[in-house]
């Protein structure tokens, strides 16, 4: 190794030098950094959900029964009455099809999926029409109670028609309404009713 210039022995001295320091920094300080800052994150995130199931408790402190029934029938409206039939969305969403006079090429019904205490029903539809009706149909899934939603909407072709200058549209649709067990109204609210 005496044999070698000065310089190239400086340069392969630092270079063995700094292999050690790139394996501790790789093996040893990355990782601990990498483990604290998800620890330091999920402190923060926990601090933040923690403030505010405080303040949800806090302001849940004044909630009367009273208040809790109204609450609940004011939520009845924008859910459907079950929480494992599908058959009431599927339905919902057949007769705004069939109201809209849009060309239903397909319907189905997907799985549902459970988030929290409500179920997510969800149907997939195929139609074609001019772009009006379409526009009708979306306003009229808008518009219903119990709540439609539309996931997705993807333009499949655009069917030329014949000696028109707006052929209709071929889409494609995933429209969800949610499903939730309402409690019936007490004895005290049908008398209030009636």
């Amino acid at each position: 190794m005496t044999h070698l210039p000065m310089a190239v022995r400086r340069t392969l001295a630092i270079v063995l030098g700094c292999v050690p320091l790139i394996m501790v920094w790789s093996l040893v300080i990355r990782p601990l950094h990498t483990l604290t800052t998800a620890a330091i994150e999920r402190l923060d995130d926990s601090r933040f959900e923690l403030q505010r199931l405080q303040l949800l408790a806090a302001g849940n402190d004044v909630l009367t029964p009273d208040e809790l029934a109204r609450q609940s029938h004011e939520v009845a409206a924008w859910v459907f009455q079950s929480r494992t039939d599908s058959a009431a969305v599927l339905s919902a969403v057949d007769e705004l099809v069939r109201d809209a006079s849009v060309e239903l090429n397909e319907l189905r019904a997907a799985e549902p999926h459970e988030q929290g205490p409500l179920t997510r029903f969800s149907v997939d539809l195929k139609v074609t029409a001019p772009e009006t009706e379409l526009v009708h149909l979306l306003t009229a899934f808008a518009h219903h109670r119990p709540l439609l939603t539309v996931d997705r909407a993807v333009i499949l072709s655009s069917v030329s028609g014949p000696d028109s200058s707006l052929p209709p549209l071929s889409v494609e649709l995933r429209v969800s309404g949610f499903g939730a067990e309402v409690l019936p109204p007490s004895p005290a609210e049908e008398v209030d009713v009636q």
